[in-house]
């Protein structure tokens, strides 16, 4: 139940009090920004109640699943980077909780509802999509490291590195990790290929 909730699609965590640090009204950023949602009698109450004087207070999420991430997110990515960026040839860098991220993987790279929960994101990676190719690709730290061994994608990892191929079939030439095996047995050219990006041969 726990690993539903805590990283699941459709199941919230438990929800937390109106006095948590957790509990967004609690950000005074929120009560200063956020103008489009109703306001709360019960949280009103419990806030005048406890400053001992009238205190309005809008109605926030106490508890939220990814799938009520994704309803918030994916449509203003959609509708809003999409076109207004995307479309015109932008690059565009996306900073955003961990939940918001994978909910954006989960919609580019197909990854099923009942497979989410094993997909874990590295704290402070860069993670780069290629429209063109529809794969993740990692920039080279320098280190000499295979990233897939460096850094935990979770069980689910398979699904953000797919082949990199273009529109034409042909291998993305700028792939700097191709793919991981999703349990199929790779043929000889595409094991060849892994290992000439993972470790590039000398001229």
């Amino acid at each position: 139940k726990f690993r539903a909730g805590g990283r699941g699609y459709a199941v919230p965590p438990p929800p937390c009090s109106s006095f948590s640090p957790q509990y967004p009204g609690n950000d005074q950023r929120y009560g200063k920004y956020l103008k489009d949602l109703r306001f709360s009698v019960s949280e009103s109450l419990i806030r005048s109640i406890e400053q001992k004087e009238i205190s309005i207070h809008r109605k926030l999420p106490k508890s939220e699943s990814l799938k009520d991430c994704m309803d918030r997110t994916i449509p203003y990515f959609t509708e809003t980077i999409m076109p207004e960026s995307v479309e015109k040839g932008k690059r565009v860098l996306i900073s955003s909780s961990e939940n918001a991220i994978r909910g954006l993987l989960m919609h580019l790279c197909e990854i099923p509802e009942d497979k989410i929960s094993g997909l874990e994101i590295p704290n402070g990676l860069p993670l780069i999509y290629d429209l063109n190719s529809k794969c993740i690709k990692l920039l080279d730290d320098g280190s000499g490291e295979d990233p897939l061994e460096k850094y935990n994608f979770g069980a689910s990892a398979p699904y953000l590195f797919r082949p990199c191929t273009l529109p034409d079939g042909s291998l993305s030439d700028e792939c700097d990790i191709n793919f991981m095996s999703d349990g199929n047995d790779l043929t000889e050219k595409e094991i060849d290929i892994i290992a000439n990006i993972r470790m590039p041969s000398k001229v």
